[in-house]
């Protein structure tokens, strides 16, 4: 029973601890807006709707669970000349820590300019900016305390000299720049770089002086054809996030199988592909992922095996991740010069 304790006040300490490290997908590459804010627009279509749900740790405690949605696309393209646009976006996110009870809700507005530079390789940069509203609280009525064990047994009529809870709202914002590239119809890739919470907002839940701390990122997709008549595309991503001293290495390839391609002349075919993928999170974790994208719509799931020092208390079960994703054409003529420098 006190083990048990421990453990619970184990992954309370690491949820105060979270100022160094925020939450993360390890479908990453299909939470876009969520990696870098230079992704916002950054995909063949006009608009761009998806949603991520995800739940870990609960073998050991009660459920993390995190949830996403998200929305984005181009904007004032009648307006714009050549190749170049604007794009804005919406994300709200909600984060429930286990047995603490900590929450935090996120709300925020995005928008991006991309710069097309041409020539024959089809570069575009693209920059992006964040800005945004989180809320945080904590309810610690339902922990229990090592002061609460009477030496034989646990007792809940002892005291606890602890903190009840509390809550704090703080502005936040983040800054990326996606580089998108092609060197042939075969090969294309995104480097993306980004600066999160770069004006380190105060957001202890008891009004203390601790601050969010800033996060650097690097994220690169890639696709590769293996032929030209080929049905089979190797899909490797790698992100990579510094935040004071926690390191985030997140890397692996999804190998993608298309069933059936969408008619040029008739309605009789949509687009159709398989998925499947294995990644390695640095020190934490190793998942497969399956995917399943049908005409605009993608249905993918992740599954963790946890590999990290929690592994006794988790017995090896990181988590489970769900995403949904539609993109469309609301007018396709307006997006044919777009959609073959566009990664995502």
């Amino acid at each position: 029973m006190k083990n048990i304790k421990l453990v619970v006040l184990l992954l309370f300490a690491t949820a105060f601890s979270a100022n160094a490290q925020d939450r993360h997908y390890s479908q990453f590459y299909l939470a876009p807006l969520n990696a870098n804010p230079g992704n916002v627009g950054v995909f063949n279509g006009d608009i761009r709707a998806y949603t991520m749900y995800r739940m870990q740790w609960f073998t050991v405690t009660n459920p993390y669970k995190t949830f996403t949605i998200a929305v984005d696309g181009p904007i004032f393209k009648k307006r714009m000349l050549g190749e170049d646009y604007f794009a804005a976006g919406l994300e709200i996110t909600t984060d429930n820590v286990g047995s603490t009870n900590f929450k935090t809700n996120t709300f925020n507005g995005l928008i991006s300019y991309t710069k097309y530079i041409g020539g024959r390789q089809k570069h575009d940069i693209t920059l992006g900016y964040e800005i945004g509203y989180a809320i945080k609280s904590v309810a610690t009525g339902g922990l229990t305390w090592d002061s609460q064990w009477d030496g034989t047994n646990y007792n809940p009529g002892v005291g606890v000299n602890e903190g009840g809870g509390g809550g704090t709202g703080y502005l936040d914002m983040s800054t990326g720049i996606v580089w998108n590239f092609k060197t042939t119809h075969l090969f294309k890739s995104a480097l993306g770089f980004s600066f999160h919470h770069f004006t380190a907002p105060a957001n202890s839940v008891y009004g203390g002086p601790e601050r969010l701390i800033p996060k650097f990122g690097v994220q690169w997709n890639m696709a590769y054809k293996l032929s030209e008549t080929s049905n089979t595309t190797l899909l490797p991503s790698l992100i990579a996030y510094q935040q004071g001293t926690s390191l985030l290495l997140n890397g692996g390839c999804n190998v993608k199988y298309v069933l059936e391609e969408h008619s040029r002349y008739t309605n009789n075919q949509n687009d159709k592909a398989f998925y499947i993928g294995a990644f390695y999170r640095f020190r934490d974790a190793a998942y497969v992922t399956v995917r399943y994208d049908y005409d605009g719509f993608v249905f993918s799931g992740a599954y963790d095996v946890n590999i990290s020092g929690l592994t006794p208390a988790s017995k090896s079960i990181g988590g489970f991740e769900f995403a949904i994703q539609y993109k469309a054409f609301i007018n396709k003529s307006l997006n044919v010069k777009k959609s073959s420098a566009r990664f995502l």
